[in-house]
């Protein structure tokens, strides 16, 4: 995990108690609109997925979280829900 990946999975679950970020805020920090940054969030994590073992204890811990929080937007996704 790079340190992009990483800043990335910690503003996307550091924004995930307050129904995620601001779209201002997602341009700020990313350069993307927050439809794009939840794309790459997804990418980043089923890319990581593979790997989970050779990434060090913190890396790991985050992705366990990042999981967590992807499976639960798609559950929200798949139940015609609007996502947090």
């Amino acid at each position: 995990m790079d340190s992009y990946e990483r800043d990335l999975l910690k503003f996307v679950l550091a924004w995930a108690p307050y129904g995620g970020p601001r779209e201002d805020d997602v341009w700020l920090e990313f350069g993307m609109t927050a439809d794009q940054l939840c794309g790459r969030f997804a990418r980043v994590v089923t890319g990581l997925l593979p790997r989970v073992r050779s990434l060090p204890t913190p890396d790991r811990c985050l992705l366990e979280q990042a999981c967590v929080y992807l499976r639960k937007q798609r559950m929200v996704a798949r139940s015609g829900e609007r996502r947090p």
